[in-house]
Formats: C-alpha cells, sequence, structure tokens
C-alpha cells in the first residue's frame, strides 16, 4: 500500500514545522516510501464555510481529490514532534500499511495526557449517535483511502455542522473502526528564536495557549524549560 502525507490547511510557522517533521520522515524512511504534498491554501479567503472545524475536514476532501495513493496522512504545517512521539507514529503509520488498522486520529491532550508518553484509545463505534462521540486530537489523520466516507456526503453533513471544533467532527469521515491517540505533540504558536526551539518551551507556549483551563499542564512543562530559554 502506497502513502502519501498531505499538508492541508493554512501555513503557519511553515520553516520551523517542517525542518522538525524531518525527523519523522526519516525515521519512517528507514521502514518505508513515501510521498510529500503539500495542498496548503494561503489565506481563508476561499473558504466554503464559516466555522474552521468544517473547513479543515473539506480542505483535507479537496485536497486528495488527485492524490492516488492509498494510505493518505492528513498533516500540518504547524505541528511539532517530540522525539518520544515518532516511533509511536511510525508504528501507527506502519500498522495502517500492514492492514492492522485503517482510521488513526493523533494529537495532544493537556487535561490527563500532558505528561503522558503515548495513549491509544478506541473511537466510538460508527452507528453510534454523535452525541456520543468522544473528544479527539485531530493534529493528524492517518486513513486507508477506500475506508473515507463519500465526499458528497460528508460535504452534506458540514454543510449544517453547528460546531467550530474538529475534535469529534474528523472522526465522522470513516466508514470503519477507529482509533485516536494522545502523546507529547503540540501546535507551534509563533515563529521562535533557535534558543526557544526545544521540546518543553514549545510546549509550554503552547499549553500556555489555553489560558487557566490548562494551568495544570502549563506549569508542569514550565517547571522543565531549561533555565537557558
Amino acid at each position: 500500500m502506497e502513502i502519501a502525507f498531505v499538508y492541508t490547511g493554512e501555513k503557519r510557522f511553515e520553516k520551523i514545522g517542517k525542518e522538525n517533521h524531518r525527523h519523522l520522515f526519516q525515521t519512517l524512511s528507514e521502514f518505508t516510501s513515501f510521498k510529500i504534498i503539500d495542498k496548503c491554501k494561503e489565506n481563508r479567503n476561499n473558504d466554503e464555510f464559516e466555522l474552521s472545524g468544517p473547513n479543515q475536514v473539506w480542505d483535507f476532501y479537496k485536497a486528495i481529490d488527485d492524490v492516488k495513493e492509498d494510505i493518505i496522512i492528513r498533516i500540518r504545517t504547524d505541528i511539532w514532534f517530540t522525539p518520544s512521539s515518532v516511533p509511536h507514529i511510525v508504528n501507527e503509520i506502519l500498522a495502517t500499511k500492514n492492514g492492522n488498522q485503517h482510521f488513526s486520529l493523533i494529537g495532544s491532550e493537556l487535561f490527563g495526557h500532558y505528561n503522558t508518553e503515548y495513549k491509544t484509545y478506541s473511537l466510538p463505534d460508527i452507528n453510534e449517535p454523535v452525541i456520543k462521540h468522544v473528544k479527539t486530537a485531530d493534529f493528524m489523520c492517518i486513513a486507508t483511502r477506500d475506508q473515507l466516507r463519500d465526499k458528497q456526503d460528508v460535504y452534506n453533513e458540514l454543510k449544517n455542522e453547528k460546531s467550530k471544533s474538529g475534535n469529534r467532527l474528523w472522526q465522522r469521515i470513516r466508514k470503519t473502526t477507529g482509533q485516536y491517540s494522545f502523546g507529547q505533540i503540540y501546535l507551534l504558536r509563533d515563529n521562535f528564536r533557535q534558543e526557544n526551539l526545544n521540546d518543553n518551551y514549545i510546549a509550554y507556549q503552547f499549553s500556555k495557549h489555553y489560558g487557566k483551563k490548562t494551568k495544570t499542564a502549563t506549569d508542569y512543562y514550565y517547571e522543565h524549560i531549561s533555565p537557558n530559554n
């Protein structure tokens, strides 16, 4: 099964992000071949929907129209992978290539997993009512093409979607069972100076972005920042 990483969404902190992503790509290249395809947009002027969640999903569907690979990995330019997260993500990709799984969502969670290396859970049955869908991270999506729902059906649902968040929305594009994982994976929040390009400082800035509700995680990451930062 052929693999394609597809960058979607706006280009945010692209230089820092893509330099960091080299560690994931280099590790994966030891086990399998893959393509990297850039389908990012320059701005949101031509967004189909008003809310960000539906637009993220629709950007993905539009991006893969001419992508022919069997396994599609949606990725963003502003993701920061820590060294501890890379082997787990590689294992998920290889498990998909080997046919052992078909749909995965990957990211971080700052309430119960801020100090957890990596943990995976099963997604609800696809026939469960939407209200019972769990909150997931949605920084990455690993999917086999034949287990993605029809593009037009998804579009029709997105037209009526009221949620701005993708953390329940992304799991609704699958036809099959799936899983979601939380690890030490963050989103870049600034074009940080070179001396600040380390895991704990970026984690601290990422967690701080959410304010008081993630104070425990923010304090945890702050305690682990090097004095040189």
